[in-house]
């Protein structure tokens, strides 16, 4: 599997356990809301149960009360509580419908509340009758007692069940948190492991790229630099060969002039071999001027400026404001194959009448613009500039690179009004300028021969 392939795979079964994760909390929120439930579900029934004692002690003191002191109010309130039991024994009926035992449990009670009523009731109406007696009282009360030690017997088992069932579910809650609460910091520690994986692949292959881009820009600058050697040679060629050759051969037709002053075809010769000349100077001149090297860049600019208005009938307006300082050879060099670059496209491309150059220095940064008056640039091909350094052609690529090879930036602005590119390159160069003191790189397209 590919490396951008393991990255996928490790980010995917992040993923994956971050969502088992979140499975997990839901889980252990569910479980905790069931127990709550269950928890609560058990106050109120011991809550009920509590409640069943305390009105089934108040309706026994009423009724001791009627019988002791005859006041019919306490007959009406010891109704009231005895409802009041009715009802609570009701409610825990309902309660405890899903547990059998205790449904079991509530059949006994209702039957002893039951008797326990018809007790105080028989109390009551023998008082009533006027035939209540200690002896009598005694008996019923002594009936009482024993419902209510049955009562109670039977209210402490129900406790006891309600008790051992809270446990038994809380016992069940803690253990399936237990295994929750594993899953999820599993889950979240394999994710969280995952995810630094995934990170240290990007990274890898982030660092592989900027590294096949640095050996890319490397070699490529490399290129240039073996271009531009063989363009410094091939014009020393032109000029010290073929320029020669061409010279001894009119100095040869020069002695044959005094023999044949008249004949047409000699002047022809002359005249051929003089625009050879001049063209093979040219050529020469534009693969490397000499006066770059001789005189520095603004009069090396000069001179091309006035060549190219001169064979492209474009007006241009040179504007040079740094004396005849010289700059670093390199720096000389990238911005003189910037002008020619650009002077070149002008002429091409853009259908221009005038253009205009300055060239000047602000702080530790030379500035050279070059702007015409031309059609512009394709919206598409201006993009594709800005984003990525690359035109239609290998031009402009051929300046992005040199310029940026020296620590410098192009710019390039362009409407249907005109376009103007602005190469800023930094005057003392970083390591690039140390690297290629005497190295002089080419600009990546053909020679700007415009006539």
């Amino acid at each position: 599997m590919s490396s951008n392939g393991k990255a996928n795979a490790a980010l995917a079964a992040a993923v994956i356990f971050l969502l088992l994760s979140t499975c997990s909390a839901y889980f252990a929120f569910d479980r905790l809301s069931t127990s709550e439930n269950w928890v609560r579900h058990t106050r109120d029934v011991q809550s009920a149960l509590a409640q069943f004692t305390m009105s089934t002690a108040r309706a026994g003191r009423l009724r001791a009360e009627y019988v002791d002191s005859g006041d019919p109010s306490l007959v009406q309130r010891q109704t009231g509580e005895v409802n009041q039991i009715r009802n609570t024994v009701a409610s825990i009926q309902h309660l405890t419908a899903d547990n059998a035992e205790e449904q079991a449990n509530c059949k006994t009670l209702a039957g002893l509340t039951e008797k326990r009523i018809a007790i105080m009731d028989d109390a009551i109406q023998l008082k009533r009758s006027g035939r209540s007696t200690l002896l009598g009282q005694a008996q019923i009360m002594r009936q009482l007692v024993s419902v209510g030690e049955d009562t109670d017997l039977l209210l402490q088992r129900m406790y006891d069940e309600e008790n051992q069932l809270l446990a038994q579910r809380q016992a069940r809650v803690r253990r399936s948190s237990s295994l929750t609460v594993a899953v999820l910091v599993a889950s979240l520690f394999l994710a969280l492991i995952l995810f630094v994986v995934h990170h240290r692949m990007l990274v890898d292959e982030v660092t592989a790229c900027a590294r096949a881009e640095s050996q890319q820009r490397a070699l490529s600058a490399k290129l240039l630099t073996v271009q531009d050697e063989e363009r410094r040679k091939f014009a020393r060629e032109l000029h010290d060969s073929v320029g020669q050759h061409l010279a001894a051969l009119k100095m040869a037709l020069s002695l044959v002039q005094p023999k044949l002053p008249e004949d047409e075809v000699l002047q022809d010769c002359f005249k051929l071999l003089d625009d050879s000349i001049a063209e093979t100077r040219t050529i020469s001149h534009l693969l490397h001027p000499p006066l770059l090297d001789e005189a520095g860049l603004n009069s090396a600019s000069r001179w091309f400026v006035e060549g190219f208005g001169q064979r492209s009938g474009i007006a241009v307006n040179l504007d040079i404001r740094d004396g005849d300082a010289r700059l670093p050879p390199p720096v000389e060099l990238v911005l003189f194959r910037a002008l020619q670059e650009s002077l070149t496209n002008v002429h091409r491309h853009s259908g221009a009448k005038r253009a205009e150059v300055s060239l000047r220095t602000m702080g530790n940064r030379v500035v050279l613009r070059v702007k015409d008056d031309g059609r512009g640039m394709p919206e598409s091909a201006l993009r594709s500039v800005r984003e990525n350094g690359v035109g239609a052609g290998v031009g402009l690529a051929g300046m992005t690179e040199r310029i940026r090879e020296i620590g410098g930036r192009l710019e390039v602005n362009s409407s249907p009004t005109g376009t103007e590119i602005v190469a800023r390159v930094p005057v003392r160069s970083k390591a690039a300028l140390e690297d290629r003191s005497l190295a002089t790189p080419g600009d990546g397209n053909e020679p700007a021969t415009e006539s």
